[in-house]
Parts: structure tokens; C-alpha cells; sequence
């Protein structure tokens, strides 16, 4: 993620897509905006994901917007997620093991 990205950080359970959307678009455009649900209750996780076209209005909101409906917020320039193009899935069993953690195979 760029710096276009922000990260948003101590929503409240009931946050929503389009209140998020609604508070960071006072700033200018917003190209992508989500909150990060729980996926059995739903809730929001507490923390979202604003993305704005230009740098400058994501830099703007960085300095200006402390709230959501009345909740202290912190934000932060999103960081981007490492992948790790090399890790490949386990080839004998001693490192699945070790992957997986300690099992118990003996028989009883």
C-alpha cells in the first residue's frame, strides 16, 4: 500500500463502510475505503482501511481527522503486507510436524 493508504485504527463495533467513507471524503476523493469485519459476528474488528487517489489528501487526513462520531481514532500511513513469494508447503514429514506444531502419533 502506498502512502495514498491510511490505516484507521480504534473503530468502534458498529463502524460501517459508508460512515468511514463519509468522514475521510470531508478530505477529498476516496478511491477505496473498507472497515475489517469479524467473520462469524459481523462486527467491525476495529480497525479499517482508507485509500485516497492523491497523496496530499491522505497526508490532510493523517493531520486532521481525530473522530469517528465522537470515538478518538489513530491513524497511521498503511504499511504493505510482505509476501513471501518463496515459501512452498512442507516436503517430508519432519517439517510438517515442526509446521503444525507439537502432535502427539503414538499409538495407545
Amino acid at each position: 500500500m502506498a502512502a495514498h493508504t491510511i490505516f484507521v485504527g480504534s473503530l468502534p463495533d458498529s463502524a460501517s463502510n459508508e460512515r468511514l467513507e463519509e468522514i475521510f471524503s470531508e478530505i477529498g476523493p476516496v478511491k477505496k475505503c473498507f472497515v475489517v469485519r469479524d467473520k462469524e459476528t459481523e462486527k467491525c474488528r476495529g480497525f479499517g482501511f482508507v485509500t485516497y487517489s492523491m497523496e496530499e489528501d491522505a497526508q490532510r487526513a493523517l493531520k486532521e481527522i481525530k473522530e469517528y462520531d465522537g470515538q478518538k481514532l489513530s491513524l497511521t500511513v498503511a504499511k504493505s503486507k510482505i509476501k513471501d513469494k518463496n515459501k512452498k508447503a512442507p516436503t517430508d514429514i519432519s517439517s510438517f510436524l515442526v509446521s503444525m506444531g507439537s502432535l502427539n502419533l503414538s499409538a495407545s
